[in-house]
C-alpha cells in the first residue's frame, strides 16, 4: 500500500478489492467457453498443419533434408509450448527434460530450443492482432484483453501441436492417403455397376423437386423452373466467366486478385442457381443472390473449405453468429454485385438473351461512408514516427531491423514508404516496380508506373509518370537503382519476390511494414488507417497547398476529377508535377544518407527467406 497508516492501508485496500473484483468479473463473464476453446484449438491445428505441410514440400524439393525439417519442426514446436506456458521468457527447465527427450530430442538441443524462444520475443513473431480479432470473431467470443491474451496462448498451443506433428511431414504416415483410396475404387466400383444397370433400363422422369422450408432468414433458394433453352442446349455461365476471366487478363483489365474474385462470386452464384445454365438467371434470381450475400458468416472464403460446403450449413452457422458478423455490407456488397453485373453483361454481349435482366442499381446497398472517409490519412506525428523508426535512423542488423543501431539497409521496406509519401504511389504500384521504372528523362528522374508481366495497375488512368522529389534523389534512390540493376535484377526490390507467383508484392512487404506501423500507431485498424494512408495525407496536403485538381490528379492517376477535366485538361508536365510535390511538407530532412548497402540474400541471389510460409507463425 505504500503507506505506514492502518485507516490509509484500510481504504485502499478497499479501493482495490473492488477495482479487482470489478476487472475479474468482467474477465470472468468474458471468458472463452469449452466450445470457443476448442474451436480456436482446432483452426490454430488445422491451418498450421495445412502451412507446414507446404513448407515441407518445399523444402524438400529444395534438397532440404528431412532430418533437419524434423528437427527445426521440433525445436519450434518446443520453443512455442514453453512460451503458451510460461511467457515469453521461457526457457527449458529440468522439468521439461524428460519429454524432451522422449520428443526426439537431444539434451544438445535445450539451449538451442531456449535460442528460438529469444528469436521469437526478438523478432515479434507472435500471430497478428488482426488474425486473433478474427478467429475470436469466428467462434462468437468476445474480444477483451483477456479473451486475446488466452486465445494467443491457445493459438501458440495448437501451432506447437502442429509443429510436433513430424511423422506426418517427415515419415510418410498419411493414413487419410488410404482411405482415400479405398473411397476413390469403391466410388469407381458403384458406377462402374450403375452404368450396366442404366445400359439395360429405361430413365426414369425425374420427379418434381420439392422446394425446402423457409427459414428465419433464408435457406437456399430451390432450383428455379429451366425454361426452354436459348439455344436449343444449356449455356455454360462459368464456362462464360472463365472466358471474360481471360480476356480481362489478356487486356491487363483486371489484377489477379480480381480474376479471382470474379470467379469465386460466379461459383457462388451458380451455387446458389442449382445448376450452371444461363437459363436460369433472372432479375428474381439476383435478388436472391444479394439476400444471400446478406446471411452468409463474414467469414464466407476465408477458409477454402468454404467453398465446398453446402450453403444450408453456411446459413446454419450464420444464424448462429451474432448481427454484427453476418452478411455483406456497403461496398463490399456492392463489389459481389458489380463483378456479377460483369459477368451478366458479358452473356449478353455474346448474344445470349437473358429472362428479364433489369440491372443492379436497385438491389445496391448505401454506401456507410463516403469513399474519402474509407481511409484515414496518416498524421504529421505518425509520419515522423516512423522516419524515427530504426530502419531509417539504423538499426542493429537485417534480424534486428526494428532495434536500433548503427546500420542502414537499402531494401523495400526502406524505400518503399519514403516513395510512397513523396510520390503518392499505391503500395502495389511500387513494390512491383522494375529497375528501367526509374528513368531519367531532360534531367528530371522520374517513377513510371506502367502494366508489366508480373504487376498490374488499378486501371489505365494509373498509368502515369511521377518526378522523384530531390529528398528522394539525396538519400540515394538512384545509386540504389544501379546497385540493384547491376547484379542482374528485373525488380528493383527483388527481396518481396515470393514463392508462389500468386502472392502480389504488397502482400510481401506488408509482412515488415506492419511491424513499423504498429510500433507508431498501435490501433491503427480502430483508427482506419493503413499504408495506403501514406497517399490519403500527401493527397490532403497537396490540395491544402492550392495544387489544381487536374494536376492532382495527374499524380495520383485519377485521370481527372470529372469528365470536363479528364476530357479536356492535357497531361501534366514533369516540371509542373516537381513544382507540386515539392511543396509537400518535409519529414526527412533530417535523415542522414548512407553508402547503400543490400541484404545479404539480394546480394548472393539467394530466394529470401521468409517468401515461403513462416515455420514459426
Amino acid at each position: 500500500m505504500k503507506t505506514r497508516e492502518l485507516a490509509t492501508a484500510r481504504r485502499l485496500a478497499a479501493h482495490l478489492t473492488l477495482a479487482s473484483e470489478q476487472i475479474i468479473g468482467q474477465e470472468a463473464s468474458n471468458m472463452l467457453s469449452k466450445q470457443q476453446v476448442k474451436s480456436l484449438l482446432t483452426v490454430a491445428v488445422s491451418d498450421h498443419l495445412h502451412k507446414l505441410s507446404r513448407i515441407a514440400a518445399m523444402e524438400l524439393a529444395d534438397g532440404f533434408s528431412a532430418a533437419d525439417g524434423r528437427r527445426l519442426d521440433l525445436l519450434t514446436g518446443w520453443a512455442l509450448r514453453l512460451k503458451a506456458a510460461r511467457g515469453e521468457d521461457a526457457t527449458v527447465s529440468a522439468s521439461d527434460h524428460e519429454a524432451i527427450l522422449a520428443g526426439g530430442l537431444t539434451e544438445e538441443d535445450f539451449p538451442d530450443i531456449d535460442k528460438t524462444i529469444v528469436s521469437l520475443r526478438r523478432e515479434r513473431m507472435t500471430t497478428p492482432r488482426a488474425k486473433i480479432l478474427e478467429m475470436l470473431a469466428d467462434c462468437g467470443a468476445s474480444q477483451t484483453s483477456g479473451d486475446i491474451a488466452q486465445a494467443q496462448a491457445l493459438v501458440d498451443r495448437g501451432q506447437a501441436a502442429a509443429l510436433m506433428a513430424v511423422d506426418r511431414r517427415w515419415s510418410g504416415q498419411y493414413d487419410e492417403d488410404d482411405q482415400l483410396v479405398k473411397q476413390i475404387l469403391a466410388r469407381e466400383a458403384q458406377d462402374h455397376t450403375r452404368h450396366q444397370v442404366e445400359d439395360v433400363q429405361v430413365v426414369a422422369k425425374p420427379a418434381d423437386v420439392t422446394p425446402p422450408q423457409a427459414s428465419e432468414q433464408i435457406t437456399v433458394p430451390p432450383p428455379a423452373v429451366v425454361p426452354e433453352p436459348i439455344a436449343g442446349e444449356s449455356v455454360s455461365i462459368l464456362a462464360l466467366t472463365e472466358r471474360l476471366i481471360s480476356e480481362k487478363a489478356q487486356l491487363k483489365e483486371w489484377r489477379k486478385k480480381t480474376q479471382d474474385q470474379v470467379r469465386a462470386g460466379a461459383q457462388l452464384f451458380v451455387k446458389m442457381l442449382g445448376a450452371d445454365d444461363v437459363a436460369l438467371i433472372s432479375q428474381a434470381r439476383i435478388a436472391d443472390y444479394r439476400t444471400l450475400l446478406l446471411n452468409l458468416p463474414k467469414t464466407y472464403g476465408k477458409n477454402p473449405k468454404d467453398f465446398d460446403r453446402p450453403l444450408e450449413e453456411l446459413l446454419d452457422r450464420a444464424r448462429t453468429l451474432p448481427p454484427e458478423k453476418v452478411g455483406r455490407q456497403g461496398s463490399t456488397l456492392n463489389r459481389y454485385l458489380t463483378q456479377l453485373k460483369s459477368v451478366i453483361e458479358y452473356i449478353e454481349g455474346n448474344g445470349i438473351g437473358l429472362n428479364d435482366y433489369k440491372g443492379m442499381q436497385r438491389l445496391r446497398a448505401r454506401t456507410e461512408m463516403r469513399a474519402r472517409d474509407e481511409r484515414v490519412p496518416f498524421s504529421a506525428a505518425d509520419v515522423r514516427g516512423f522516419f524515427a523508426q530504426p530502419p531509417w535512423t539504423g538499426c542493429r542488423g537485417e534480424r534486428s531491423r526494428l532495434e536500433p543501431g548503427s546500420v542502414i539497409i537499402h531494401d523495400a521496406l526502406y524505400w518503399v514508404p519514403l516513395l510512397a509519401k513523396a510520390t503518392l504511389a499505391r503500395r502495389e504500384e511500387l513494390c512491383g516496380l522494375d529497375v528501367e521504372d526509374i528513368v531519367n528523362t531532360g534531367g528530371i528522374p522520374f517513377v513510371s508506373l506502367r502494366f508489366s508481366d508480373h504487376r498490374l495497375l488499378k486501371n489505365q488512368q494509373s498509368v502515369r509518370r511521377i518526378p522523384l522529389t530531390k529528398e528522394m534523389i539525396r538519400l540515394g534512390l538512384l545509386e540504389y537503382r544501379d546497385a540493384i540493376k547491376a547484379l542482374g535484377y528485373q525488380l528493383l526490390f527483388p527481396e518481396l519476390e515470393a514463392a508462389s507467383d500468386k502472392t502480389p508484392f504488397g502482400d510481401v512487404f506488408h509482412g515488415n511494414w506492419i511491424k513499423v506501423q504498429t510500433a507508431v500507431v498501435k490501433d491503427a485498424d480502430v483508427q482506419r488507417k493503413s499504408f495506403h494512408s501514406f497517399r490519403k495525407m500527401s493527397a490532403a496536403e497537396l490540395k491544402d497547398a492550392g495544387v489544381v485538381s487536374e494536376l492532382r490528379a495527374d499524380i495520383l492517376g485519377h485521370g481527372g476529377h470529372n469528365i470536363t477535366e479528364e476530357r479536356y485538361a492535357s497531361a501534366a508536365k514533369l516540371q509542373q508535377m516537381l513544382r507540386a510535390l515539392n511543396k509537400l511538407p518535409d519529414y526527412t530532412s533530417k535523415l542522414e544518407k548512407a553508402p547503400i548497402r543490400l541484404l545479404r540474400n539480394v546480394l548472393e541471389h539467394k530466394p529470401r527467406p521468409s517468401a515461403r510460409p513462416r515455420r514459426r507463425q
